[in-house]
C-alpha cells in the first residue's frame, strides 16, 4: 500500500500527471455506473411501501431492467469508440443517463420506471469504453492500477447510493443522480483524444499531439508512437477485413477465456449481493438494519477498490484472480453451512461482508480491465464491445432468475451454488488466464499470435513426423518384397 502511494506520488512529480487527469476524467462516468448498479437495491424497499400493489414479479422487473439493456449500450459502445473515437463515446454517455434518471424522477406508473431504468442501463454498457481509453493512454507500469480505479469508482457510486437511498426518497435520489452523470463530459473536454486511434485512422500529427500532452516529453512521445506504427502498417481496414480479423484464432482465444471468466464471475454471486442487497441481508437473517448493513457494503467495496488498485500494480494478475475466486468460495461456504455450527446471522454477515473484499481484489475488476487489453487494436473497441455484451446478458440472466432460484433451493442453496461457481472459476483462471501486468498492448496481442503460431509449428511437426514414419514404413515394405 505504501508503496503504491509512493509511485502515484512520483507519477504526479515526472510529469506522468497529465496521463493520470485523462485516466481519471475517463474514470469518472463510472461513478454514474455505480448509482445505476446499487440504485435498485435501496429502490425496491421503499417502492414497496410507496405502491405495495407492486408484485415481486414486477419489482424483479425494475432491477433487471437496469442490465437487460447493458449488452445493445455495449455493442453500441463498441462500435462508437472505433468509428467516432473513444472521447466522443465517453462524452456521450451523457445522453442516455440524464434520459433515464429524469424519467425516473418523474415517473408516476410502472412502465415509465421501466423505461427510466432501461435507459440508464443502456448508459452502463457504453461505459465500458473507459477501460479502452485508459488502456490506451497510460504506459504499461501505469495502465494497471489507473484501471483499477474503474471499479473503485463504481463502488464509490454504489455506497453514494446506498447512503442517499437511506435517507431520501428514490424520486430524489434519481435527481441527483441525473446532476452527477453531466459531471464526465465537461471532465473529457479537457483532455485529449486516444493517440492510438488518432494514428490508426491516419491522423499523425494530432496523434503526436495527444501523445505529447499526456508524456509531456517529445522523445517518449515519439518512441511510443513508432513502436505502435510498427505493428499496425494500415491506417483503415475495411469491414471485410476486420470480419477476417476477428475470425482469427489470436481473436477468438481472449474472446473465449474474458467470456469463461464472466460466466464464472456471475456464478460467484458478486453481482447478486450488489442488485439485491438490502433484500439479500433480510434473507441471510442479519439481526443488523439491512439498509445499515449495505451501506457498510458499499464503504467496504470502496475501501477494498483501493487496496485492489495498488495490488494488481505489485501482483500478477493470475494470481490475483486465482486467490479472489478461492477466498471468495470459502467464504460463501462458510455462510451456507453456518446454521450446521451455531453459527447464526452474524457469521453469515462476517461472510458476506468477506465475500465483497474479496471480490474487489481480483474476480470483479479483472475480466473488466482485461477486455480493454486483450485485443488488437483495430477491432479493440468491437471486440471489447462484445465481450461485455456477453457479459451484461449472463448478469441479466443471473439478476432475473435470483428471486425464482432463491425460492426453489433456499438462501443456503444460493450460497453453495456461489461456492462452486468461484472455486471453479479459480481454478479456470490458473490454467488459462494470461499474464498482462507490466506489458505493453503490443506485447499482449503479439503473445496471442505467437501462441498461434507455436500450435501451428506443433502441428506442421506432427504432420512431418508422422510423414517420415509413413516413409520409413513403405521403405521397410519394399524391402521386404
Amino acid at each position: 500500500m505504501i508503496l503504491s502511494i509512493k509511485k502515484i506520488w512520483k507519477v504526479w512529480c515526472y510529469g506522468d500527471v497529465y496521463m493520470v487527469l485523462a485516466a481519471l476524467a475517463a474514470q469518472s462516468v463510472n461513478i454514474s455506473v455505480g448509482l445505476c448498479q446499487g440504485y435498485s437495491a435501496v429502490m425496491l424497499p421503499k417502492l414497496a411501501q410507496d405502491r405495495p400493489d407492486y408484485t415481486d414479479e414486477q419489482a424483479s422487473w425494475i432491477a433487471s431492467l437496469g442490465v437487460i439493456s447493458n449488452p445493445f449500450g455495449a455493442l453500441l459502445g463498441g462500435v462508437l469508440v472505433d468509428a467516432v473515437g473513444r472521447k466522443i463515446t465517453l462524452q456521450a454517455i451523457v445522453i442516455p443517463n440524464l434520459i433515464g434518471w429524469i424519467t425516473i424522477a418523474l415517473s408516476s406508473t410502472f412502465i415509465e420506471l421501466c423505461i427510466g431504468r432501461l435507459v440508464t442501463g443502456f448508459s452502463i454498457g457504453m461505459s465500458t469504453a473507459t477501460y479502452i481509453y485508459v488502456a490506451e493512454v497510460a504506459t504499461p507500469a501505469a495502465r494497471g492500477v489507473l484501471a483499477a480505479v474503474g471499479p473503485a469508482l463504481v463502488s464509490f457510486g454504489i455506497f453514494l447510493v446506498y447512503v442517499l437511498g437511506s435517507y431520501l426518497h428514490w424520486k430524489t435520489v434519481a435527481s441527483i443522480c441525473a446532476g452527477i452523470s453531466i459531471i464526465t463530459p465537461i471532465l473529457m473536454q479537457w483532455v485529449p483524444e486516444s493517440p492510438y486511434w488518432l494514428a490508426s485512422r491516419g491522423r499523425v500529427k494530432d496523434a503526436y499531439q495527444a501523445m505529447y500532452w499526456l508524456r509531456q516529453n517529445n522523445n517518449t512521445a515519439q518512441k511510443e508512437l513508432d513502436e505502435f506504427s510498427k505493428g499496425n502498417t494500415e491506417t483503415k481496414d475495411s469491414i471485410l477485413n476486420k470480419f477476417r480479423t476477428i475470425g482469427r484464432w489470436s481473436v477468438i482465444r481472449p474472446f473465449i477465456i474474458l467470456v469463461t471468466f464472466f460466466l464464472f464471475q456471475e456464478l460467484s454471486g458478486i453481482y447478486i449481493i450488489l442488485y439485491y442487497a438490502v433484500d439479500f441481508f433480510k434473507g441471510v437473517g442479519t439481526s443488523m438494519n439491512a439498509y445499515s448493513a449495505s451501506m457498510i457494503v458499499g464503504s467496504l467495496r470502496v475501501v477494498m477498490g483501493v487496496i485492489g488498485a495498488c495490488l494488481i500494480n505489485h501482483v500478477r494478475r493470475k494470481v490475483l484472480a486465482t486467490v479472489s475466486g478461492v477466498l471468495l468460495g470459502i467464504t460463501m461456504l462458510i455462510a451456507a453451512t453456518s446454521d450446521y455450527f451455531g453459527g447464526g446471522p452474524t457469521l453469515k454477515l462476517v461472510c458476506v461482508l468477506a465475500h465483497v473484499s474479496a471480490s474487489m481484489i481480483g474476480f470483479l475488476q479483472l475480466p473488466w480491465i482485461m477486455s480493454g487489453e486483450l485485443y488488437p487494436q483495430k477491432i479493440r473497441g468491437i471486440m471489447s464491445g462484445t465481450t461485455t455484451c456477453c457479459a451484461y446478458i449472463l448478469i441479466f440472466l443471473n439478476i432475473k432468475t435470483y428471486p425464482e432460484l432463491a425460492g426453489a433451493i433456499g438462501q443456503n442453496g444460493t450460497l453453495y451454488m456461489f461456492a462452486c461457481g468461484a472455486i471453479l472459476g479459480a481454478v479456470f483462471c490458473a490454467i488459462f488466464l494470461p499474464e498482462t501486468k507490466g506489458k505493453s498492448l503490443s506485447e499482449i496481442t503479439m503473445g496471442f499470435e505467437s501462441a498461434k503460431e507455436d500450435i501451428q509449428q506443433q502441428c506442421d511437426s506432427n504432420k512431418s513426423t508422422a510423414t517420415s514414419v509413413d516413409s520409413v514404413k513403405n521403405s521397410e515394405a519394399k524391402l521386404s518384397v
